[in-house]
């Protein structure tokens, strides 16, 4: 339980990348953010149907360490985590690599205990993550991957799950509309400040139901403080506390708690950034 008065934490953006083996390592870091005050952490996990390693490690973004499946079927282990953390984990189904049988698989696993779907929009090779595209990938066309996209926001939209797309405001905003135009109902957060903050300022103030994380935004918060803060405290009711952190890295996860309280916000803010938005957003 967390100490008596803890400010209540939940992130809205972490990563599985850990399997069977960690869970001594992953028990410990859950005890730790518990003592900290958080409640409940929203970890994407992924699942890979037909790629092979070397397909697979051209959509993971350098610098992220795996512990888990090789080829990420990461599905099975996250569950596992779910159920012996009491919940305090909100699992979510990372789609990247799922194509064609994605509708049957994604039933399948949200029957399992799936609670909401992460993405990212890799039309192209020119995406800021650095990765390769999924028609690349897959060998499909750009209008046959849009299709596939669109099904999985339908699915959430029906469902009413929570959905977590990467995607960048500046280089993609007018199909970043195009999205959100086509469904209203979405509750979806598109990370890391969507990028841009000029660019993305833009589509939270035209979009009541777009949220948005701090997730990997640390050095450049520390380097502007009091320019992020203001854009924090304009967006106050659309920002939600996330780290990117892997699921063993407590550490990273308890460094961002200790970020926002640098900024000095208010109480009434920094209680919507850990915890009234996060809950908005997760529903």
């Amino acid at each position: 339980m967390a100490e008596s008065g803890a400010q209540e934490i939940i992130d809205v953006h972490c990563h599985c990348f850990t399997g069977s083996g960690q869970t001594e390592i992953v028990n410990r870091g859950l005890a730790r953010l518990r003592q900290a005050g958080v409640k409940q952490l929203a970890v994407m996990g992924l699942v890979n149907p037909e790629l092979d390693e070397q397909q697979v490690w051209q959509l993971i973004p350098e610098g992220f360490e795996n512990l888990g499946d090789p080829l990420f079927n990461e599905a099975d282990d996250l569950l596992d985590f779910t159920r012996q953390s009491d919940d305090m984990l909100f699992p979510m189904l990372d789609t990247r690599m799922l194509h064609g049988q994605s509708q049957t698989v994604i039933e399948q696993l949200f029957h399992l205990g799936f609670r909401g779907i992460k993405g990212l929009y890799l039309p192209d090779e020119a995406n800021d993550l650095q990765i390769s595209s999924i028609p690349a990938t897959f060998g499909i066309s750009r209008k046959e991957y849009l299709r596939h996209t669109w099904e999985i926001f339908a699915f959430a939209e029906k469902n009413e799950l929570p959905v977590l797309y990467h995607m960048d405001a500046s280089r993609y905003g007018d199909m970043m509309c195009a999205i959100l135009d086509d469904f209203p109902r979405l509750r979806i957060n598109i990370p890391h400040f969507g990028i841009s903050r000029k660019a993305f300022s833009k589509i939270l103030d035209r979009y009541p139901n777009v949220f948005t994380d701090i997730a990997y935004m640390r050095p450049h918060i520390q380097n502007n403080p009091a320019s992020y803060a203001d854009f924090i405290n304009h967006y106050s009711t659309r920002i939600c506390f996330g780290t990117d952190a892997l699921l063993y890295q407590a550490d990273i996860i308890l460094d961002y708690i200790e970020l926002v309280r640098s900024l000095k916000l208010s109480q009434e803010v920094e209680n919507l950034i850990f915890s009234g938005n996060p809950q908005r957003f997760l529903g």
